[in-house]
């Protein structure tokens, strides 16, 4: 029996064929965006700088320099943090319409979808530790992100020893003693709500703020000793 060439598709398989192919373009567009989080750049011209330790590159991608943590730019009706203003600027000299390179850890971004990176100069110079080492920021690091530990960390104590930039205010102890827990490795007032739920194993007693802060420990959000 010849069958009907001109016979007409029903409204439903017209339905069923549009949200099949709706569905496939879906998942190619889902895909192209998965391979771009996959595979960050290598290197990058720097076109924006946000803040002291957050960047914007060529193409759109926001940038948050892994282990550290600068000053707070002025939001909301607050005030600027100490040399905040400073540290932006000392990013800007020193990245700003650069082409730098860039290297990660072992999580690449965070909940705010910023790329997590190490940036370094042309000259090799390790972006995140000069930062730290001239006191425009100070480590922060975050589990497991830890690559670069020792480097930030050695810079950490040249700027305190020498008490550039940001340390000239922060070393000033208002407590008797100070509570870190040592497996964050993040330091609180002893009143500190999030203190008293730090597991007995995991707290360390500091009478001296820059003792804690010597071995790398960084000030709690929450109650900012």
């Amino acid at each position: 029996m010849r069958q009907d060439s001109n016979r007409k598709i029903s409204p439903w398989s017209r339905a069923l064929i549009s949200s099949l192919i709706l569905l496939a373009g879906c998942s190619l567009l889902l895909g192209a965006c998965g391979d771009a989080r996959s595979a960050p750049p290598q290197a990058a011209l720097v076109v924006q700088v946000v803040d002291g330790d957050t960047l914007v590159l060529a193409g759109g991608t926001r940038v948050r320099l892994l282990g550290i943590d600068a000053p707070e730019m002025e939001r909301d009706g607050r005030p600027a943090d100490f040399l905040a203003h400073q540290a932006k600027a000392a990013l800007a000299e020193m990245a700003l319409e650069r082409t730098v390179s860039l290297s990660y850890d072992r999580l690449r971004y965070d909940h705010y979808g910023r790329l997590l990176a190490y940036l370094r100069l042309p000259d090799h110079t390790l972006l995140n530790a000069e930062l730290v080492r001239l006191g425009m920021a100070r480590v922060y690091l975050i589990a497991p992100n830890l690559l670069y530990q020792k480097d930030l960390l050695t810079a950490q104590q040249e700027a305190i020893e020498a008490e550039r930039g940001v340390w000239k205010q922060l070393l000033k102890q208002d407590e008797p003693e100070y509570l870190g827990n040592r497996n964050t490795l993040r330091l609180h007032r002893p009143k500190c709500p999030l203190a008293a739920k730090m597991a007995k194993a995991n707290q360390v007693r500091f009478t001296s703020l820059k003792n804690a802060y010597l071995q790398g420990y960084s000030p709690c959000r929450s109650c900012k000793p």
